[in-house]
């Protein structure tokens, strides 16, 4: 093979390839991204199992963060899928802590309400 096809970059069947090179760009971790992406949703659309499901999505986001840093990439996205998780548990003790809560509040009005005429006085 010629100095000039080796240089221009042509394959040959002789071409030797170079040591060293890298394995290639990393896959995206796209179970990493949408566990972000429905954890952080479900701030601001209320369906009540954003959290949750969220939370799954990333740690099969982190599995697979695990299996691209064995295979010896640098860019395994375990960080974004940390803080989908992160998110994903905030998202679900919130809206446990608004439901529990929400329960409480009708419970005490509707406590309220029937004790209440025996504090107002009905006149005629």
């Amino acid at each position: 093979m010629s100095d000039d096809a080796r240089r221009s970059g042509y394959w040959t069947p002789t071409t030797v390839p170079r040591l060293g090179v890298s394995p290639g760009r990393a896959p995206v971790n796209t179970m990493a991204w949408l566990g972000l992406v429905i954890s952080a949703s479900g701030f601001l659309v209320p369906f009540l199992v954003n959290g949750l499901l969220g939370a799954v999505f990333s740690v099969m986001g982190m599995r697979e963060a695990r299996r691209l840093r064995d295979a010896g990439h640098t860019e395994t996205g375990s960080g974004i899928a940390l803080a989908g998780l992160i998110l994903g548990i905030v998202h679900a003790i919130l809206t446990a802590a608004l439901v529990v809560g929400a329960i409480f509040l009708v419970q005490w009005f509707l406590e309220w309400l029937q004790t209440m005429p025996a504090y107002v006085q009905i006149v005629s």
